[in-house]
């Protein structure tokens, strides 16, 4: 049975920023339609240059901001702002720049939560913002074989079988619910990791204290798939691969150490080959160089 309005938990937001005024703007005009109480909104600006911070001061004067001078890298920024609401709130849900919610999303998640003491982490239906039905993420799982991080429905017109609630290995951190009382135990994001493979770091670290991961239907959300990093394909690769290979290596995932082993040998160079036959070879660089730091143990920022 869900909670009365006024009996519901409060429930804080996290939202990154780094120069997307605009999509910010109906990013935050989006969760003031939420149709739930007692939230409080954080945007955590990575020293944006744009005007967003002085939007977010104009513009949504009660939510707070956290204006940093230098561009902290998303996991940092992320959990700076879950440490300023996880003793405020039972639940924080921590999202992007670049998202739209629907405006009972959070009812949803906190609804499920609350019937079930050991649901940790709970992740949204998100679909493509452009293809209202087509999913972008319904869960996520690493192949217990090669390693491999893929998400369910990616790509797939939404249906029948992506309406039930489901455990996964993790669910993607655009839109996820947290315990605030298991972060304060356990941490926030690694924050060496800077961007990728935090998200699914962080489920690992849920699952591994005793607590589920799950996918729920029904709190819907559309990602507008716009990231930044993404513009620069072969230092994404590069700490998309790194990331990865920690997260298999410090999580033993799937047939460890087969799966290390078979990633690092395998899918990493069958990458490089089909990046470096279509005639991009920077990209098969980037993912050398993410094998690189990975196997010197170098994490941080990538320069």
């Amino acid at each position: 049975m869900a909670a009365s309005p006024n009996n519901r938990p409060p429930v804080g937001v996290v939202i990154v920023n780094f120069n997307l005024k605009d999509s910010l703007r109906e990013t935050l005009e989006s969760f003031k339609k939420a149709n739930y109480p007692n939230l409080q909104i954080v945007v955590s600006d990575n020293a944006s240059k744009d005007g967003s911070q002085e939007m977010v001061r104009t513009l949504f004067p009660d939510v707070h901001l956290l204006a940093h001078e230098t561009e902290q890298g998303y996991a940092r920024a992320a959990s700076l702002g879950m440490a300023f609401l996880s003793d405020k709130t039972k639940y924080i849900f921590s999202t992007t720049n670049d998202v739209i919610v629907d405006p009972e999303m959070l009812n949803v998640l906190v609804d499920y939560a609350e019937q079930d003491p050991k649901a940790g982490v709970l992740g949204a239906k998100i679909y493509f913002f452009d293809r209202p039905n087509v999913l972008w993420s319904a869960g996520g799982r690493v192949h217990p074989l090669h390693g491999h991080s893929y998400h369910f429905g990616w790509e797939r017109k939404d249906g029948p079988r992506y309406d039930k609630v489901r455990e996964c290995d993790y669910v993607t951190g655009c839109g996820y619910l947290l315990r605030s009382e298991v972060l304060r135990k356990i941490g926030y994001f690694k924050e060496d990791l800077i961007f990728y493979s935090e998200d699914a770091d962080l489920c690992y670290r849920f699952r591994e204290t005793g607590y589920k991961v799950l996918f729920i239907p029904g709190a819907n959300m559309w990602h507008k798939v716009s990231t930044t990093l993404a513009k620069n394909r072969p230092v994404q690769l590069q700490y998309s691969t790194r990331n990865g290979l920690y997260l298999i290596q410090r999580h033993r995932i799937g047939f460890y150490p087969l799966s290390l082993w078979v990633h690092l040998w395998l899918v990493s160079p069958f990458k490089m080959l089909v990046f470096a036959l279509v005639g991009r070879w920077k990209n098969s660089v980037g993912i050398w160089r993410g094998i690189r730091d990975w196997r010197h143990g170098k994490y941080g920022w990538i320069k």
